[in-house]
């Protein structure tokens, strides 16, 4: 009998130990992934408001966002390429924001400039009267190696038609890419976004920063000799943009929700 019952115990403890184990690995997954996504205080800050996205949080209405953007910003039409981070979006913004409402609508297409997406803007998207556009742009003017002045007028007409419209934009910077930066440099289109972004007190997802400073750090692992797990990286990659970017959202409406009384 004594003899069964240490056999029970050894079986109970080493199925405790056991899930105590896999609980712990999983834990430390879980952390190792949210360790991926960080990315420093200084690229992750709020410097403009979204009153209109943070109104209609607080009366628990449908939040319907526009997205206008080029290839990054498309959803893969193959099967195994990797999502983008605007696939991943919804899911991150629900996850901070539980019960959340949202509509999303993704106009983007491939090889749009920024002058072609302000036209865009001023013809469509403002009569649409979205509660936020999230604007990504500049890899293709840097491709095509639009003039940097042409560019930023691009810019201005489409901030000054949504600031006419009442409606909230999160401009996104330009991907980085370290193996094209050679042959495509955004970096001054870059640059340029973040000053207009000033002058229009309009909000800025800075994801060229934000993926070079991963790449320098070798978060991602995009130069793998395995296809298939470069995909899987750069997904893994786009699902932190998505975290990083929703984040940035929800804190942008917090100060406005903050103070409707919520």
């Amino acid at each position: 009998m004594r003899a069964t019952i240490l056999a029970v115990l050894c079986l109970l403890t080493g199925g405790l130990l056991a899930g105590l184990v896999t609980g712990a690995a999983r834990a430390a997954d879980a952390a190792a992934a949210g360790d991926r996504c960080a990315a420093p205080e200084s690229l992750t800050f709020v410097d403009a408001p979204l009153p209109g996205v943070a109104a209609r949080i607080a009366a628990h209405e449908e939040v319907h966002v526009i997205v206008l953007g080029s290839s990054s910003s498309v959803t893969p039409a193959r099967q195994g390429m990797p999502k983008s981070y605007i696939a991943s979006l919804p899911a991150a913004l629900e996850a901070k924001l539980p019960g959340l409402r949202l509509k999303i609508d993704n106009r983007s297409a491939r090889r749009l400039t920024a002058e072609q997406m302000a036209d865009g803007i001023r013809t469509g998207i403002a009569a649409a009267k979205p509660d936020l556009l999230l604007w990504q742009t500049g890899n293709v003017d840097a491709a095509q190696q639009i003039d940097i002045n042409l560019f930023g007028a691009a810019l201005e007409n489409g901030l000054q038609a949504l600031k006419a419209s009442n409606i909230d934009v999160v401009l996104i910077a330009p991907q980085y890419r370290a193996r094209l930066s050679a042959l495509i440099d955004a970096a001054p289109y870059d640059d340029v976004m973040g000053q207009i972004a000033g002058g229009y007190n309009a909000l800025v997802f800075p994801r060229y920063d934000i993926m070079r400073h991963w790449d320098e750090n070798d978060v991602f692992d995009l130069r793998h000799a395995d296809q298939a797990m470069q995909m899987r990286e750069a997904e893994a990659e786009n699902r932190c943009l998505a975290e990083l970017l929703a984040g940035l959202i929800v804190r942008a409406a917090a100060p406005a929700r903050e103070g409707g009384g919520q």
